[in-house]
């Protein structure tokens, strides 16, 4: 389903260059939709940062918390798998 949205030329026509330029072509959908997720990233890295800058205890904590995760990431073997 498609929709409608009002826009300047001048708008439509930066969105259109973004997506032709720096998106290597792509649909004025897309290119709006890698954007949004762009905006949304950068929000994320500034959340953090104020995290760490707001709670040096609490930063603190995440990052060992997030050491231990990261000793859960060890591959998983295949108990059926057929010895070599």
């Amino acid at each position: 389903m498609t929709t409608m949205m009002r826009v300047s030329p001048e708008t439509r026509e930066q969105v259109l260059r973004v997506a032709a330029e720096d998106f290597g072509g792509v649909s004025a959908d897309e290119a709006v939709k890698r954007l949004l997720e762009e905006h949304w990233r950068v929000k994320a890295v500034a959340a953090m940062d104020h995290y760490r800058a707001t709670d040096p205890e609490g930063w603190a904590e995440y990052l060992v918390e997030t050491e231990e995760w990261h000793g859960v990431d060890a591959p998983v073997g295949d108990p059926w798998a057929e010895e070599a």
